[in-house]
């Protein structure tokens, strides 16, 4: 199983996978569904994760405005989520640029930016692996064309 992925091992593989040999297009129309069959794959399971770290990401959220807003003091709960008690009182209209600094939200959300960098570069590429049939035909009518046939 191919996932998951690095955004540069995607680009790595697709730049090798997207190469059509123009003396063999039946080979490279033969190709299309393993690879269609793949970076769905990837694709697949990369939005999934997407929709997991975005759930994560709210959840987290929904205890940092707590944290910041000083509703989250109970030791237990503090401990349970690693934080300390927070000793200044931050303003209510300054919680969310506390929120938007947020060291453990940024990462949270580092990686589902970093998911959907994938799952949007499979979507692309299975759109270029739709058109590709449109291609080869293209490459066959041009080598019947400079063969004179």
């Amino acid at each position: 199983m191919i996932p998951p992925v690095k955004i540069d091992d995607l680009m790595v593989m697709w730049e090798k996978d997207a190469k059509v040999d123009p003396l063999d297009p039946g080979a490279s129309m033969a190709d299309i569904p393993r690879l269609h069959a793949k970076y769905l794959r990837i694709l697949t399971y990369h939005n999934l994760m997407v929709k997991k770290y975005n759930k994560e990401f709210n959840e987290l959220k929904k205890v940092k405005w707590e944290y910041y807003n000083g509703d989250l003091n109970n030791p237990e709960d503090l401990k349970k989520h690693g934080m300390e008690p927070q000793l200044k009182k931050i303003l209510r209209q300054d919680i969310q640029l506390y929120i938007d600094a947020d060291k453990d939200l940024n990462t949270a959300l580092a990686r589902k930016a970093n998911n959907q960098e994938i799952v949007d570069a499979c979507t692309y590429i299975l759109k270029e692996l739709h058109s590709r049939t449109f291609q080869i035909k293209s490459i066959i009518e041009w080598t019947k064309f400079t063969d004179g046939t």
